[in-house]
């Protein structure tokens, strides 16, 4: 990948980070129990620093990173609240298509960048904290659907 590529592909994941921010804030704020709240709201704050972090990356390289409120933001923010009237079961499997998404894209961008280390360095540990999200959420899942002891 080229530079403005790499611009143009962090924007990209800067866009679903401020998304799932919008998406995991709704969803904290309507799930009732307890536990599982204070864990998305954990999730959120580190898609927060990711956001935080592509947004300097983006800098760092000379682009002009997408700014919270942009069409993206917008949609991630009605997601959430649609979402948030579901239950919380439902609730979690929408988070985990996200992370799983995520997952993907770090992925893909990782392999396919060829010579920008600091960059790969920020999208592998971007990568390790969504397979950790991922982990996670699959566990509450399985323990409301009643599969894991």
């Amino acid at each position: 990948m080229e530079k403005n590529e790499i611009i143009n592909s962090l924007n990209r994941d800067l866009r679903a980070e401020l998304s799932a921010v919008e998406i995991y804030s709704a969803h904290a704020q309507a799930i009732k129990e307890d536990e599982i709240a204070q864990g998305v709201k954990a999730i959120l704050e580190v898609e927060r620093g990711h956001a935080q972090e592509l947004t300097k990356r983006i800098e760092e390289l000379g682009g002009l990173p997408a700014k919270s409120g942009e069409a993206e933001t917008r949609l991630g923010k009605a997601l959430g609240v649609s979402s948030g009237e579901g239950s919380t079961l439902e609730m979690l499997k929408f988070e985990l298509s996200e992370e799983q998404q995520a997952i993907k894209d770090y992925s893909a961008e990782i392999a396919d960048i060829m010579y920008d280390t600091s960059t790969i360095s920020m999208l592998k540990k971007h990568l390790m904290d969504e397979i950790d999200h991922a982990d996670w959420l699959k566990s509450k899942i399985a323990v409301l659907e009643g599969k894991q002891k």
